[in-house]
């Protein structure tokens, strides 16, 4: 993803390495900026599980990511830079899924997976999903998330076979109103849009095949 000062945003996914999210030391759970002149790197956010799409708001000096969370507990972050902070948004330590089989000791011995993110001094999501429906990328109107007077956000979702509308107050920190749009036995791997048609364009996974939707 296109950042500021001639860099692009990266996301790292833990890699099952149950420590390593946390610790500032290694790249795994991380959203990274690298500058594409001196190819160094920067750890803009830690705590995730396994990023999945990111968008930055140069209007807003924002970075949303969506996340997978285990069992349960996907996730939609706002990171807002403007606070000069080092964002921590908790995985391991809190999520509001489950563990899978077979990992229940590895966090229960830790005191692991506490629900909220906020009693433990991490940031919490925007918006959690449990059951997972196996959330994927974001995309938003033109406008840097100010369409038509409303802030809105278009999420993509795997498991769940569908386009989640989500629209923001004004803060960016209050979810109004939702909506989906429900594609039958479609995976949805990408969404982006094309501002010369107005429509987003669907990425399908199973067929493979792409989907047009008309933008309003």
């Amino acid at each position: 993803e296109s950042f500021k000062d001639n860099k692009i945003l990266f996301s790292i996914g833990f890699s099952k390495e149950y420590e390593a999210p946390q610790n500032k030391e290694s790249l795994l759970g991380k959203i990274i900026s690298i500058d594409k002149k001196s190819k160094n790197h920067e750890l803009i956010s830690y705590g995730h599980r396994n990023p999945q799409g990111l968008y930055y708001s140069k209007k807003f000096d924002l970075i949303i990511n969506t996340e997978h969370g285990p069992k349960g507990g996907d996730e939609i972050n706002l990171n807002f830079l403007k606070n000069n902070e080092l964002a921590n948004f908790g995985w391991p330590i809190s999520s509001y899924g489950a563990p899978y089989p077979g990992e229940e000791q590895i966090f229960e011995k830790r005191g692991w997976f506490r629900k909220s993110h906020d009693d433990s001094g991490f940031i919490e999501p925007v918006k959690h999903y449990t059951p997972s429906i196996g959330i994927s990328e974001l995309a938003v109107l033109p406008g840097d998330l100010n369409s038509n007077g409303e802030k809105r956000l278009f999420v993509s979702s795997l498991r769940a076979s569908s386009v989640y509308v989500i629209k923001l107050n004004d803060k960016l920190n209050k979810i109004l109103d939702e909506d989906r749009i429900y594609f039958p036995e479609h995976r949805i791997r990408d969404i982006d849009y094309d501002n010369e048609n107005n429509v987003f364009f669907l990425l399908f996974e199973f067929t493979p095949s792409i989907g047009i939707l008309k933008a309003s």
